[in-house]
């Protein structure tokens, strides 16, 4: 008896929200489109920053003496530069100005001989990490020429030895983005949510539900749960799209991790969080005007904080220590963790306590403020 007037109820809630299309369109088709724009508009980005950009070099061979010569073609062919030849009547300023390249390199007359150093003149606004980068690798190749190396990067390499895993902590444009925008949008169901009940209300039809023979929170639980089916809904579509669309659009790959089975726990948890904060919104709201504003305006400041707009891994330290405060922060690191790191139950479960305890607040708060009848 109770499931089948809770069966009814929940098709009650679900077809008042299948009325309403544009707010479905909002909930399916916006992360849908922030995925592919967004992903397309980040991929030169995250290809710098995961397999390095080649910097554009313009060399000025002064000396033209056998070693000169040597360092040159060093220079020239090495798979870190793409070597630039100076257009006809351009000085270094207007070279960088035109973004031609980044650096001049120029080897003086008496570098044989140990008189003159190389000079380096970099693009002002080239980023730290590529000068750093350029600076290195002009050095090691002078130092080869100068000292008879044949190649210095294999002498170091017999003394340092790299065994960081690729890309374990910094997420591919498909892995930041798919979970990120999934639960900023998961986020936006607090919009037909709240207003979904303050209509009800306003209209008369939320108080003669209760008058119905029906448990009180069978009422309540008949409401809450469609739109929480929605949302896991949304995730699993947004995560279909990834793996399956998105991968085959970008020149990245969406890796999954060791434990992709994670990811149900996570979403069940995820899910709970965006209709406490549906909820939440219903009860703090006096019009339907207010809910979608509130619901709209919190997501956004949570998806600003949380590592949603910006990844998390490019913030300064105050906004990283900011986003703590963020309950999107908590979800999109669990993912992450999941993808990068391959974590375990036991390193997501802590971030799972705290959406747990953000969906019971939510719900405590607005039990305490609403007022059903």
């Amino acid at each position: 008896m109770i499931l089948r007037q809770l069966k009814e109820l929940i098709k009650k809630e679900m077809l008042i929200l299948l009325r309403d299309r544009q707010t479905i369109l909002l909930l399916f088709i916006m992360p849908v489109a922030l995925i592919l724009f967004l992903s397309l508009a980040m991929e030169g980005v995250w290809a710098d920053k995961l397999t390095g950009r080649k910097i554009q070099l313009v060399i000025e061979n002064e000396s033209n003496s056998p070693k000169a010569n040597l360092l040159e073609e060093k220079i020239k062919f090495n798979k870190m530069i793409q070597y630039v030849v100076r257009p006809q009547g351009m000085d270094d300023d207007k070279i960088f100005a035109d973004g031609k390249a980044h650096a001049v390199v120029t080897i003086p007359q008496g570098f044989d001989e140990g008189d003159n150093p190389v000079e380096i003149y970099f693009d002002p606004v080239i980023d730290a990490g590529y000068k750093i980068a350029a600076r290195s690798l002009i050095t090691s190749l002078t130092v080869e020429v100068v000292m008879g190396i044949e190649n210095l990067d294999a002498v170091v390499a017999g003394l340092v030895v790299e065994k960081t895993k690729p890309n374990k902590e910094f997420p591919t444009p498909l892995q930041q983005n798919v979970p990120a925008y999934a639960i900023f949008a998961m986020f936006f169901i607090a919009i037909p949510m709240s207003i979904g009940f303050l209509k009800e209300k306003k209209d008369g039809t939320l108080q003669r539900l209760f008058t119905y023979p029906v448990n009180t929170n069978l009422l309540i639980l008949g409401k809450i749960i469609p739109y929480y089916l929605i949302n896991i809904l949304q995730f699993v579509l947004m995560m279909l799209i990834g793996v399956y669309i998105m991968s085959h659009i970008i020149s990245f790959s969406f890796n999954l991790g060791e434990h992709p089975w994670h990811m149900l726990p996570i979403t069940l948890v995820v899910a709970a969080a965006t209709t406490g904060f549906g909820v939440l919104v219903a009860s703090l709201a006096r019009t339907p005007e207010q809910s979608s504003t509130l619901a709209a305006t919190g997501a956004i400041l949570m998806g600003v904080f949380g590592g949603i707009m910006m990844p998390h891994v490019l913030m300064p330290l105050f906004m990283k220590k900011l986003a703590m405060i963020s309950p999107m922060y908590w979800a999109h690191q669990a993912y992450l963790d999941i993808f990068l790191r391959d974590a375990v139950f036991g390193t997501i479960l802590p971030k799972l306590i705290i959406l747990t305890l953000f969906a019971g607040i939510c719900f405590y708060i607005a039990g305490r403020r609403v007022k059903w009848i």
